[in-house]
């Protein structure tokens, strides 16, 4: 019977160690803090950005007091963002891809009529 014990550490992954790869991936790290902002690749990715770049719009205008707008704003964003997920291939889902499409498409649905209906409905308040 031959000699039986753990033997020698092996990569897993049969590359040898290369600790020169570890520096470049830090100092890729370290040199990217000052480099311009990437926009998303994937269609689904945009979509998402520039949904949250309309509720950001719709937010602002709350708060200078066109609460109205705001809200017909950011209904209006869920609506088209809705639609725009309706037609976005599996291959381009982006960051969309953890979530179901029906249930995006539901969901914005609801939310953009429902604040789109909260906009129109409710009745305009005399001036203090």
């Amino acid at each position: 019977m031959g000699r039986r014990g753990l033997g020698h550490s092996q990569p897993r992954r049969r590359r040898p160690h290369d600790a020169r790869h570890a520096a470049q991936q830090r100092g890729r790290l370290l040199r990217g803090a000052g480099t311009a902002v990437k926009l998303p690749r994937s269609r689904g990715s945009r979509i998402y950005l520039a949904q949250l770049v309309a509720v950001a719009v719709g937010l602002l205008l709350i708060a200078v007091d066109a609460w109205r707008l705001g809200v017909g704003v950011i209904g209006a964003s869920f609506i088209v963002a809705a639609g725009l997920r309706a037609v976005v291939t599996p291959d381009e889902h982006g960051m969309l891809r953890v979530r179901g499409k029906v249930f995006d498409i539901a969901w914005m649905l609801l939310l953009g009529v429902a604040l789109v209906t909260l906009a129109i409905v409710v009745p305009p308040q005399p001036p203090l």
